[in-house]
């Protein structure tokens, strides 16, 4: 039997020409997914059902940085996310259309405020929801919208990634992925697809600036009806 032998270096080569076609392909696929979700189009939320917890409310101002509240904050962008959804055909509810809460008196009342908004989502007959809130560091380098999910549902994931690959650009250059977090009540406690969205940080001085404009914030809202849209679509089996 004759054996035949490959030198050392060109099997380097071999191996870097390998490596290099797998990252171009890798590359590539990542490219067509991404244009993909950019270019989605929003008909496939036509006839859904989706409901839209505003964080916070009433006594509750959640962070609270140069000026901007939290509660106000979630409340109009999702306001403006459900406007988009509505002209999009979805059937819209939401936890809260006004600066009210759902606190009660006594001990537990932020926990009660909690499971209230929780019942809402669980009989509401929706087939995704979405809690907005803005996150909050006292280190104030922390940028970038975040998509945390609950491993409840396996649907939970697949929306969370693709609302996390979809706000890439908020803020631009946004790095972070979506995570998973079961000890969030209304993640690990709703029977519904679902996921809480940090919209930005209210403690980074240039994100509270962009989050509180209105052209980026229904920007943002665009990206999460697209997110919407292909959730639905893929879950049709289209």
């Amino acid at each position: 039997m004759r054996a035949y032998f490959i030198s050392i270096p060109l099997l380097k080569r071999v191996v870097l020409f390998s490596i290099t076609i797998f990252l171009a392909h890798s590359l590539m696929i990542k490219y067509l997914a991404d244009n993909e979700l950019e270019m989605v189009s929003l008909d496939y939320l036509q006839g859904t059902k989706v409901i839209i917890d505003a964080g916070h409310g009433g006594i509750d101002s959640g962070a609270t940085y140069y000026g901007l509240k939290e509660k106000d904050l979630t409340l109009e962008i999702s306001l403006l996310l459900g406007k988009i959804l509505t002209e999009n055909g979805v059937e819209v509810i939401y936890t809260r259309e006004s600066d009210v809460d759902y606190y009660t008196r006594g001990k537990g009342g932020k926990r009660n405020d909690l499971l209230t908004r929780v019942d809402m989502i669980n009989n509401s007959g929706a087939n995704a929801f979405v809690s907005i809130h803005c996150n909050a560091d006292k280190a104030t380098r922390w940028s970038g919208a975040q998509v945390f999910y609950s491993d409840k549902l396996m649907e939970n994931k697949i929306l969370a990634h693709t609302m996390q690959e979809l706000l890439r650009k908020y803020p631009p250059n946004n790095k972070r992925a979506e995570k998973l977090d079961n000890s969030i009540l209304i993640l690990k406690s709703s029977n519904i697809p679902g996921v809480l969205l940090e919209t930005g940080y209210l403690s980074n001085r240039k994100e509270s600036e962009l989050l509180s404009d209105k052209n980026y914030q229904e920007n943002m809202v665009n990206q999460i009806a697209k997110a919407l849209s292909y959730h639905f679509h893929q879950n049709s089996g289209g």
